[in-house]
């Protein structure tokens, strides 16, 4: 192994590529019905949760999607009239999204299909293979989903950084032109001129 190469595999990347192996065999379902990943991944949970419904930081921490996105993808579920949005009658700042009736109706004829699709994976991976990538998942997010210590640089290694980054500004040091210097005025005309309209 060449020194300067990590140990081991890159774990989040072989995990991105097995979330991608498996959504190509539901993509295709729901793009029959006009909806993406995500937007079922909110609905599936949706279907899930207790009556009345559930608060938009609850969806974006169970489908794992960021407040800003989330924002975007309720407001056209809303839009496509399989989500309600209200307010609390004891709090007005807290929201609930909840199924319409359309909603529940969607899920009800997607879900087979994805019920379906499942059958067929476990005909792939075997009887007990699927069982076993829950199991390995769900192990993975109880011991990892906690805070750790993070390895970090040694005090001596840091120092050593911190001694070069401040060398550059010690006389004799390479310095970045100022605003006003040649090259730095070249280079801000072509930012600009590239930032004009064709």
């Amino acid at each position: 192994m060449h020194p300067g190469n990590p140990e081991h595999r890159n774990l989040p990347l072989l995990l991105l590529h097995a979330r991608e192996a498996v959504l190509a065999h539901f993509r295709p379902i729901l793009k029959q019905f006009h909806l993406t990943d995500q937007q079922w991944r909110i609905l599936r949970i949706l279907a899930a949760a207790p009556r009345p419904g559930l608060e938009p930081g609850r969806i974006a921490d169970a489908c794992k999607i960021l407040s800003p996105s989330l924002t975007g993808i309720l407001t056209r579920l809303e839009q496509m009239q399989l989500v309600s949005r209200e307010w609390s009658e004891v709090d007005q700042r807290r929201q609930i999204i909840a199924l319409t009736g359309r909603g529940v109706q969607l899920v009800g004829r997607v879900s087979p299909l994805i019920d379906a699709q499942y059958r067929r994976i476990e005909e792939i991976l075997g009887p007990s293979g699927l069982e076993e990538i829950y199991r390995a998942i769900d192990r993975v997010v109880d011991l990892l989903d906690r805070p750790m210590p993070a390895a970090l640089v040694e005090p001596e290694v840091r120092g050593k950084a911190a001694r070069a980054s401040r060398a550059l500004g010690k006389p004799g040091a390479r310095r970045i032109p100022r605003a006003g210097s040649t090259a730095s005025g070249a280079r801000n005309r072509i930012d600009a001129k590239s930032r004009q309209d064709p």
